[in-house]
């Protein structure tokens, strides 16, 4: 999202007639900031000027001034930071909404910066022919073709993916195109804005997870139909539909402005191996199961540390298999009577001990859930965690109940170890869950031998070896 530095009016709802001379910042680390002349106020009943300090302002109403327009701007859950200056956690651009009844919408469009590269679908085109008979002269041909619109239902609507494209001419000098794809959500019921950025956010979250990295947004816009555009006049044209522009601090705000341009060929797993419906399929899971997501995603976070994202990982790969398999050693009732006639060989003052002992003894370990994601990919598995899963396993269950155990006791263990199996996890359980919405099964072999190819498995191999070495197999003494 660019970075906004403008003049402005702004007013309580309802008190436009003590509106007060501001400016508005907003940038992708601080979010946005107003910096005020006066403090907002209420005229009240009595017609007495009342301010309230601390707390929040649900919505400011205000307008920005623009070099040759002025354009109405609403404030959202403001923060009370000082009489004269607030922190916007969300900014919409274009429009007034006083009440949160009225800041509810039925569409959006969303775009980021590594949308492109993910679906892999380039739709400019060059040709250039070579010089014709000595004459120093280059014909360049540049055609544009828009993919197909595609679209299907997820629960609350419907989700599509569709190519935008604008032009600009300089006479005599230049001309510019430029494409663009955007995702599309259009709700069966108007929608709230914090409920449109979830929805926003769990695409940025597969997104991240296919391309490997956190990416940017780029621009949300939010639409009503009752909500025409309008000219400078204030003439409102038929048939069409306001662009509110959303700003607000989304995505992983680390990752630079000015980061690497993301090519299709660094990225492990492209939007057609999912699909549009693996989308919709996402959207409608994805909410459940935000906590194994949110632990997934801190693998790429660049302030971490090793033993937390460690930890996260191996977190994130228990929940998944916990959360979608589930698994019992007895029927819930057995175990139940088998702990009561166990618990009562035991004297009383022992019981909260025994309790707290078998409390998750009939789950499944670790090491169960690890092998068990692992069988998931078949021989897949082994493009990210070597030729011996079992030690794999052993490993990652050594290092998470060593790391679990705060005494001076324990091994400490490279940074580097730690990195390299949190990755292999990380591989292991990204790509369960991406089965889960619908990743093509044949493409399996594939992503992981490229995975495998881009990665760290040579790193993954040794770390285990150093870890858990095999052990000489005992003699037989004749």
């Amino acid at each position: 999202m660019q970075d906004l530095d403008v003049m402005g009016t702004f007013w309580l709802p309802n008190q436009e007639r003590i509106a007060v001379f501001g400016r508005l910042t907003f940038n992708t680390k601080d979010g946005g900031i107003v910096h005020l002349a006066d403090t907002l106020a209420e005229i009240t009943d009595n017609h007495e000027r009342h301010e309230k300090g601390g707390g929040t302002r649900s919505h400011v109403l205000g307008v920005l001034h623009k070099r040759s327009y002025d354009q109405p701007v609403t404030l959202l859950d403001c923060l009370w930071l000082s009489r004269t200056k607030y922190h916007a956690h969300m900014i919409l651009i274009g429009a007034h909404f006083a009440t949160d009844e009225e800041t509810v919408f039925e569409s959006a469009s969303i775009r980021f910066n590594d949308a492109g590269a993910w679906l892999g679908q380039d739709a400019i085109s060059v040709e250039v022919d070579t010089a014709l008979d000595g004459v120093e002269r280059r014909e360049l041909t540049a055609r544009l073709d828009r993919p197909p619109r595609i679209s299907t239902r997820f629960a609350r609507g419907e989700v599509a993916l569709d190519f935008r494209w604008s032009r600009q001419d300089i006479e005599f000098k230049s001309m510019a195109i430029e494409q663009w794809p955007q995702f599309e959500l259009t709700y069966d019921d108007r929608t709230s804005v914090s409920k449109i950025i979830e929805d926003a956010g769990n695409i940025y979250n597969l997104m991240s997870l296919c391309t490997d990295r956190p990416g940017l947004f780029d621009r949300i816009h939010l639409y009503r139909t009752d909500l025409p555009q309008k000219a400078l006049t204030g003439d409102e044209f038929p048939g069409t539909q306001q662009e509110i522009e959303l700003r607000a601090r989304l995505g992983d705000r680390s990752l630079p402005v000015d980061a690497k341009v993301l090519s299709a060929d660094d990225v492990p797993v492209p939007f057609d191996d999912l699909g549009i419906a693996g989308l919709a399929s996402w959207l409608d899971r994805s909410p459940g199961i935000m906590p194994i997501i949110g632990a997934l995603l801190s693998m790429r976070h660049r302030e971490i540390y090793s033993e937390n994202r460690f930890l996260n990982l191996a977190s994130a790969a228990e929940g998944l298999h916990r959360a979608t398999v589930g698994g019992r050693y007895l029927p819930d009732s057995a175990f139940r009577r088998l702990r009561r006639e166990l618990r009562g060989y035991l004297p009383d003052e022992h019981h909260k001990w025994f309790n707290d002992l078998f409390a998750h003894a009939n789950s499944p370990s670790l090491a169960d859930r690890l092998t068990g994601l692992a069988q998931e990919l078949g021989d897949s598995a082994h493009s990210l965690v070597g030729n011996n899963v079992d030690a794999w396993v052993h490993t990652v269950k050594k290092v998470r109940n060593d790391l679990t155990h705060l005494d001076e006791d324990r091994p400490q263990y490279d940074g580097r170890d730690l990195f390299f199996l949190a990755e292999s996890i990380f591989d292991v359980t990204r790509l369960c869950l991406l089965l889960r919405i619908g990743l093509k099964p044949e493409s399996l072999r594939r992503i992981a031998r490229d995975i495998r190819t881009h990665g760290n498995f040579v790193q993954v191999e040794y770390t285990i070896q150093r870890i858990s070495p095999p052990q000489p197999e005992a003699q037989e003494i004749e």
